[in-house]
């Protein structure tokens, strides 16, 4: 089993793990932006900063996003976190 099919296996979280570390190990400021900042630019442009430096796929880091703060999973959340993410 390839790396992207054991990706797609596991949870978000447990895939961001596998190349960020512990989520017990995160700053406070990027779990507080994960699972209870409302999505806002300032919060999505934090968050894709954070996981772009640290070479989190992409569709990872939005599927982590997502799964975090499921309010946040709308199309408009989507587009703004891949065009930042792409810069």
């Amino acid at each position: 089993m390839g790396a992207n099919a054991i990706a797609t296996a596991m949870s978000p979280l447990q895939a961001a793990e596998q190349h960020l570390g512990s989520i017990n190990t995160w700053p406070s400021c990027i779990t507080f932006s994960l699972f209870a900042e409302t999505a806002s630019p300032r919060v999505i442009e934090y968050l894709t900063d954070v996981f772009s430096g640290n070479a989190l796929p992409k569709i990872l880091a939005y599927r982590l996003y997502s799964a975090c703060n499921p309010e946040a999973a709308n199309e408009l959340v989507r587009q703004l976190f891949y065009a930042r993410f792409s810069l």
